[in-house]
């Protein structure tokens, strides 16, 4: 009896080692970086600079691009501004399907991808390529629901999770 208390004991023992030996050093969190809207930063090698133009409903919307809008948009659309520079020597390519949009601790999602077709159809897809020495400015359009998310806050536009953990604050408390 004695011997199986023994054995169980230590294999307690080295699973909680192997257990906090991977938390450590294998995969550590990320600190996270929270910018604000204005504030240009870099981001895999590109500068980003993201601005909040507001929440719009398909009316609004439908005012500022015409009825046809109408058949892309939600109830309600967020739509934020970002200018993509590549200060690099070569062309970058960033992929904008990976942004995602979180109301507190509520996952918005992801852009709304026929709104966000027929406001950039310069752009040619969510893959945004950049030539180097080159700004491009892209609107990000993101369901909102004001029933659910209309008193949430902060509203976070996240833009990597891992290797970096990089957002940019939209609003504020």
């Amino acid at each position: 009896m004695k011997r199986i208390i023994a054995i169980v004991a230590v294999i307690a023992i080295v699973f909680t080692a192997r257990v906090i030996y991977v938390n450590a050093f294998e995969y550590r969190f990320t600190e996270k970086t929270v910018h604000a809207t204005g504030e240009t930063f870099t981001l895999h090698d590109l500068e980003l600079t993201c601005t909040y133009d507001g929440i719009y409903s398909s009316e609004e919307l439908a005012k500022l691009y015409g009825e046809e809008i109408l058949s892309y948009c939600d109830e309600s659309d967020l739509i934020l501004t970002i200018e993509i520079t590549n200060p690099t020597g070569e062309e970058k390519t960033l992929d904008l399907t990976s942004f995602r949009m979180q109301y507190a601790f509520t996952s918005g999602g992801g852009i709304n991808p026929y709104l966000f077709g027929y406001l950039n159809e310069g752009i040619g897809g969510s893959k945004c390529t950049i030539e180097s020495g080159k700004t491009v400015t892209v609107l990000l359009p993101y369901p909102y629901d004001w029933d659910t998310l209309g008193s949430e806050k902060p509203y976070d536009l996240v833009l990597s999770l891992y290797p970096e953990n990089v957002r940019v604050r939209i609003v504020e408390k």
